[in-house]
């Protein structure tokens, strides 16, 4: 085994746990917000309009995270660290 074995095999282990940490946090995230959405709604169903908007405003942000972490694991595993 090589050097560059080596370094492409550590470059598919972080990717996989910087995309798997990211999914499990964000599905995390918006299960707890959804769980808190209806804890909320069967409180004030007056509200739940625009408890609504705004559980759906965080479950957008959640989402982003997983998005950028692709972004960054396709960049360590298509950049060149040698370079």
């Amino acid at each position: 085994m090589n050097e560059t074995d080596l370094i492409d095999a550590m470059k598919l282990l972080s990717v996989a746990i910087l995309v798997g940490g990211a999914a499990i946090g964000s599905a995390t995230g918006v299960g707890g917000v959804g769980a808190k959405l209806i804890e909320s709604t069967a409180r004030q169903p007056t509200q739940a309009s625009m408890l609504q908007n705004k559980a759906f405003l965080m479950a957008g942000m959640l989402d982003a995270i997983p998005i950028l972490a692709v972004a960054m694991a396709l960049l360590i595993l298509f950049g060149d660290p040698l370079a």
